[in-house]
């Protein structure tokens, strides 16, 4: 007679497999580098936001740095297999030239969005999830929201900053190819920008992406990430309260009326 599976058990296996975030939380817990650094991660951007909002608006001045920023970067990928495990430099896959785009729009005091697109070929002769000889590439589109401590080192040169986000990766099909095609990913990114100028900067990053369709498998990665910045800054965004008419001075200058003294001589 066939198996029959009880209601518990059809839970207890849906729960297990279709579920990508208990996964997730899953292998988080289970590793310690990686539960200190997503701890460490989603802690600070809880405080950030949190002092951020909670401040009265008039208590907060300069809150806009900038309206836009553009940027292309040079990248190297670790996908073979063993992604929080360091790998020699001479087994990452990378291009000799930029192959990420990304544009950031500022929001609110420190809070940013930033969109991603890039791709890069396999090395043949390098690994991918313990394979060698994997042809074709990969090809990934994040989006992330970004909270920037540039305010609170001063508005200097050096801006670091944290980020979470959503993404989807592209795999093409190969037969040594053991992750799926297509991912959805749940990204944390943490980097900094180095101010050459008010307009141009060095962004360095590095992002951790987990693959929400084989979170204990093959489908996670992370990528390095070195590239120039463009920033666009905000006509009205350093301005100080005294640009409001009430603290505007009168533009005709006032006459002083003198008293003709009685006594002539």
């Amino acid at each position: 007679m066939p198996n029959r599976t009880s209601t518990k058990d059809c839970q207890f296996i849906y729960l297990r497999e279709s579920s990508a975030f208990a996964l997730m939380f899953k292998f988080v817990v289970r590793n310690e580098y990686m539960r200190a650094f997503s701890l460490f991660i989603c802690t600070i951007l809880l405080v950030a936001g949190s002092h951020s909002f909670a401040q009265p608006d008039k208590m907060i001045t300069n809150r806009d740095n900038y309206f836009w920023q553009f940027g292309i970067a040079w990248t190297t990928t670790d996908d073979d297999g063993q992604e929080l495990n360091p790998v020699p430099i001479d087994q990452l896959h990378g291009l000799p030239f930029p192959s990420r785009l990304y544009a950031d729009r500022y929001i609110y005091n420190g809070w940013s969005v930033e969109g991603v697109l890039g791709a890069q070929p396999y090395k043949t002769d390098r690994l991918v999830n313990d394979s060698i000889g994997v042809n074709g590439f990969i090809g990934y589109f994040d989006a992330a929201l970004k909270y920037s401590f540039y305010k609170q080192l001063g508005r200097g040169a050096i801006d670091p900053y944290l980020g979470s986000g959503l993404g989807f990766s592209l795999r093409s099909a190969d037969p040594k190819q053991s992750a799926p095609m297509l991912t959805p990913t749940v990204n944390l990114s943490a980097g900094c920008t180095f101010w050459l100028s008010k307009q141009i900067g060095l962004q360095a990053q590095g992002v951790y992406k987990f693959g929400l369709v084989d979170i204990l498998g093959n489908a996670s990665y992370s990528q390095y990430s070195l590239g120039l910045v463009y920033r666009i800054e905000k006509t009205d965004g350093y301005k100080s309260d005294f640009h409001k008419p009430k603290y505007k001075l009168p533009r005709k200058p006032s006459r002083i009326k003198v008293e003709k003294s009685t006594d002539e001589s």
